[in-house]
């Protein structure tokens, strides 16, 4: 959690017995920040700035740096803050260790990994779609070791010769059946062991071989005894597998042959020079001979470890086992009519790829006719950036064509941005040149005329700003702050704040400001407790040009509740939960009554599989005690809801604690002071006082006192002189205190600043609130003489006819 006593109590000494022997590199990742959030214990312990590779020293506070040991080149990577400054640090390590001769071998580390078959999504997308390229444009770069998820996983990189891998050190549960859960291609082995791993460098061989092994399960405790589970290894030295063939008489592509469905696709025998065995086949089918618009982009391995057999073993399951990969059979109906072209190509086990085998042609017939359709692969482009509208199953007419129309013209009405004519049933069609800064729709139409035969595809040209939020999480009261910068800087275009789960269009923006510059910054106040995202809009509309940025305002958003907090033992119950964050690793932890999260033991858990919303039953049976649950988000201790305590079997809960609360914290000389309390325990002369601030109870007389009607009530007392006041709770006629005082002021009306007079300092106060709203750090709620909660020049007046009136 980042806290002292994780750092000591598991870290360090867990880590003990080897690092008295073996020297450890530790690496960033999300429980370091939780309590952390400035890294000050992270760089108190770690002193990665003073290691370097050549002129590359360590990114800001430490978050990530380059260790050169030996051949070995180690790139220590924060997952948990992408940036761009942090990509250009990777590019200029690698352009360095590309061409060193002192480096043979280049390792990446980060904490979140490339890709997860449980808790699907809880990934670093950062460093699958921008760093992993940079690694690995060099064939030094041989592995990606990551964490996060408490299992093992091992896979290679769809076309890169690399592997990346989960280690599966772990300090928690993790298990099949209990998350979102889905087989990738690029992910060979999942293993929910928990396991360590031995990597072996023979620099005259110039081999990499990892060897992992497993201590324990979640279910099953420590019985492994560091069984081997996996072993993989890299040649740099090797070449590739020998090109296959797709062995099927298909024709020509001139003159292909016709296929019935289903229908299987044999690849000719896996041959290599090398000594290596075949590990995968790929095979693609595409309805264009350069595989532009794809149908079938099938990867298969091998083996390929995914769930286990369940109690009483847990073992490992190969759902691959007895496969044929070499064959790719196509069910009936699952391509439409028409041509379509195959290839496939075989990777070794040292993750070598031999070349795509010849192209060749088929046509199906006696399938389905399939719905004509267009494809984009985003939604917005940059000026001068070629916008490509992929088209599939046309009616093959040479006179069908693509349109492209502004965002409101009607076809038929007015002519096309631009058009290009189809290349057969199924291609793409480039466009370039369109005007920036508006909104656009590309139409699907058949023979010249202006019947679309497939559902408009709404995209954008012009400049994509980038936004940044000041951070991302903020207390209630807080101004939330944007900053952009390459916007269009067009006078309609915005910035929307939504809760999440909430869509744009149908739904109205909490909060909205116009954004016409090209750069500039938004301030929003007011935002109650909730989870936000927010977005950049463009003309007035609903259209978003930027990712969405997640945010939230407030501690404990999330509302907790049970079905019945006194359980007879062995009873079933359920949990409901709602507005919370959505992460893929929130979980409701329930503890013993007393216990601190994060130090004290967590009785049980469960996960929510990444909902904002939803109910969890449980069938789990508690010891008889007391507890308490709450929802904890993405694997931390961190609590985003109400706490529920209840009860199983014959325990109690002890009473809930007393508590003091008033109307207000700022009164007129005029109004009257409105006090409530709670949970008392009932006794005749339980009291409340009001004292001046600085007055003692007991030394002083309070001004206002008065017993209480009950253990619950509310009390209103006269109207108070300006001052700094607070109001207590007493016990039984002492002056025992049952809750925390309750500060609150008084003025007289117009005095803004509080200091008893109402004169020029006061308009001066107001003025610099001027055009503040309640939840920005500039408003002041004694400026507020219309009660709408903003500061306007209606307040001003309100005031100025205060101080004529002296």
């Amino acid at each position: 959690m980042g806290t002292l006593d994780h750092y000591e109590n598991l870290h360090f000494w867990q880590s003990s017995p080897m690092s008295k022997n073996v020297p450890i590199q530790t690496t960033l990742g999300n429980h370091e920040t939780y309590y952390d959030p400035g890294l000050t214990n992270w760089k108190a312990h770690f002193f990665h700035g003073t290691i370097a590779y050549k002129t590359h020293v360590a990114g800001p506070d430490e978050r990530y740096y380059a260790n050169h040991v030996g051949r070995v080149l180690f790139i220590h990577l924060d997952s948990e803050a992408p940036s761009a400054s942090q990509k250009a640090w990777v590019q200029q390590v690698i352009n360095t260790a590309k061409d060193d001769p002192e480096v043979d071998w280049i390792i990446s580390v980060l904490h979140r990994p490339y890709q997860a078959e449980q808790y699907v999504g809880d990934i670093s997308t950062w460093l699958r779609n921008e760093i992993m390229p940079i690694l690995s444009s060099t064939r030094k770069h041989v592995l990606n070791v990551a964490g996060h998820h408490h299992l093992y996983a091992r896979g290679q990189t769809r076309d890169f010769p690399t592997y990346h891998m989960i280690s599966g050190g772990t300090a928690w549960d993790q298990f099949w059946g209990q998350s979102t859960e889905r087989d990738f291609d690029d992910v060979q082995k999942t293993i929910a062991n928990w396991t360590w791993q031995l990597v072996e460098i023979d620099n005259e061989t110039r081999e990499m071989t990892v060897r992992s092994f497993s201590e324990a399960h979640p279910k099953l405790g420590f019985v492994y005894q560091s069984r081997q589970t996996d072993s993989f290894h890299r040649k740099l030295n090797a070449g590739a597998p020998q090109q296959p063939q797709i062995q099927n008489n298909l024709g020509t592509i001139a003159s292909p042959a016709t296929v019935f469905l289903p229908y299987a696709f044999e690849s000719s025998a896996f041959s290599s020079s090398h000594g290596e065995q075949l590990n995968s086949t790929q095979f693609q089918i595409a309805r264009d001979a350069s595989f532009q618009s794809l149908i079938v982009d099938k990867l298969r391995d091998v083996e390929n470890l995914y769930g286990d057999t369940g109690a009483p073993l847990y073992e490992p399951v190969d759902i691959n086992a007895g496969l044929n990969i070499l064959s790719f059979e196509v069910a009936s109906m699952a391509l439409p009519n028409g041509t379509y072209y195959i290839r496939a190509r075989h990777r070794d086990t040292n993750v070598e790829w031999s070349a795509w085998s010849e192209t060749k042609a088929f046509t199906v017939k006696g399938s389905t006719s399939g719905n004509p359709a267009i494809s984009l692969d985003k939604k917005a482009f940059l000026p001068a950036e070629p916008v490509v509208v992929k088209y599939i199953n046309g009616t093959g007419n040479p006179l069908d064509w693509i349109g492209i129309y502004r965002k409101g013209q009607t076809p038929g009405q007015v002519g096309s941005t631009q058009y290009a004519y189809v290349t057969g049933p199924n291609g793409q069609a480039s466009f370039i040149g369109l005007a920036s800064g508006n909104e656009y729709y590309a139409a699907f139409f058949t023979n010249d005329g202006y019947t679309e035969i497939a559902p408009r595809l709404p995209f954008y040209v012009g400049n994509i700003p980038t936004v940044q939020i000041n951070k991302p999480a903020f207390a209630v009261g807080e101004s939330v702050v944007f900053n952009w910068a390459g916007a269009p800087g067009k006078t309609t275009d915005w910035i929307g704040i939504y809760r999440v789960g909430e869509e744009p269009g149908p739904v109205g923006a909490t909060k909205w400001k116009y954004a016409p510059t090209t750069s500039g910054s938004a301030t929003f106040d007011g935002l109650t407790k909730g989870y936000y995202f927010a977005s950049f809009f463009v003309n007035d509309g609903y259209f978003e040009i930027i990712e969405r940025i997640p945010f939230s305002v407030g501690d404990r958003i999330a509302t907790l509740s049970m079905s019945d907090t006194s359980l007879d033992p062995g009873q079933d119950y359920s949990i409901g939960f709602s507005g919370g964050p959505g992460i893929p690793k929130d979980y409701i932890g329930i503890f013993k009554l007393g216990a601190t999260p994060g130090v004290d033991k967590l009785v049980t858990y469960y996960y929510v599989d990444g909902k904002a919303t939803g109910t969890v039953g449980v069938t789990e049976d508690l010891p008889e005690g007391s507890y308490f649950m709450a929802l904890f988000t993405n694997d931390s201790y961190t609590e985003v809801s109400n706490r529920v305590e209840f009860t199983v079997g014959n325990a109690t809960l002890p009473p809930p604690q007393p508590t003091l609360s008033i109307s207000k914290t700022q009164y007129l000389d005029t109004e009257a002071v409105a006090v409530s309390w709670a949970n008392m325990p009932g006794n005749a002369k339980d009291w409340v006082g009001i004292y001046k601030a600085g007055q003692t109870p007991g030394q002083a007389g309070s001004l206002r006192w008065t017993y209480l009607s009950g253990s619950s009530g509310n009390w209103s007392t006269d109207a108070l002189p300006s001052g700094s006041y607070y109001v207590a709770l007493f016990v039984n006629d002492t002056y025992t205190e049952a809750a925390p005082r309750v500060s609150f002021k008084v003025i007289k009306p117009g005095d803004i600043n509080g200091d008893g007079k109402v004169d020029l300092l006061d308009r001066d106060v107001q003025r610099a609130a001027m055009g503040s709203c309640f939840g920005s750090a500039r408003y002041v709620i004694a400026a507020n003489f219309d009660s709408d909660a903003c500061i306007t020049q209606n307040d001003y007046k309100l005031w100025y006819a205060i101080y004529k009136k002296q």
